[in-house]
């Protein structure tokens, strides 16, 4: 009779392990799918810009290969942001171009100095931006210098104009 008890009780301890097993393998499951929706989508890129979406227009979010793309411009500026996120809600991908008026003057900064307004702008080490490249080019009649640089988990290009120093756009990839 003892033993039919302790049979019992290891099955209990049993069962109840892998009910408890399985509930833990069903809720880990329902977060890894959960999705993210439009509205989702575009709060968390309103969040990362640091914007209310009353101070932006011109919103569009498309949902397309299992990703969300999201633009809109800010109002104030007419800066334009693009956002990526996968549908479960990680950042792919973000770019802003601020639409700055070209400045024509004749001297253009350093590639130093673009490479210094970079690292302040984006809050880098002025060493992770130098380990890139820094080019100077033509874009739209205006000189820009065009930096590429990479850290662990990402891929980062920006366009200084060459004259002001203004950074005019910018881009964050996911490695």
């Amino acid at each position: 009779m003892k033993k039919i008890a302790q049979n019992s009780k290891v099955k209990a301890l049993f069962v109840t392990g892998l009910a408890l097993i399985m509930a833990l393998a069903m809720s880990a499951t329902s977060f890894a799918g959960t999705s993210l929706t439009s509205k989702t989508a575009l709060s968390k890129a309103l969040k990362n810009a640091g914007l209310s979406r009353s101070q932006v227009t011109a919103v569009e979010v498309d949902y397309d290969d299992g990703q969300y793309e999201v633009e809109f411009v800010k109002k104030s500026n007419r800066a334009e942001y693009s956002y990526e996120y996968s549908k479960y809600g990680t950042l792919r991908e973000k770019s802003v171009d601020y639409n700055r008026k070209p400045n024509y003057g004749a001297k253009k900064i350093s590639k130093s100095t673009a490479i210094s307004k970079v690292a302040k702008f984006g809050g880098f080490k002025k060493s992770t931006v130098s380990n890139g490249s820094c080019t100077l080019t033509k874009e739209d009649g205006q000189h820009v210098y065009e930096i590429r640089f990479k850290t662990s988990s990402y891929r980062y290009e920006y366009e200084v104009h060459a004259r002001t120093g203004y950074v005019l756009e910018y881009s964050k990839h996911i490695r």
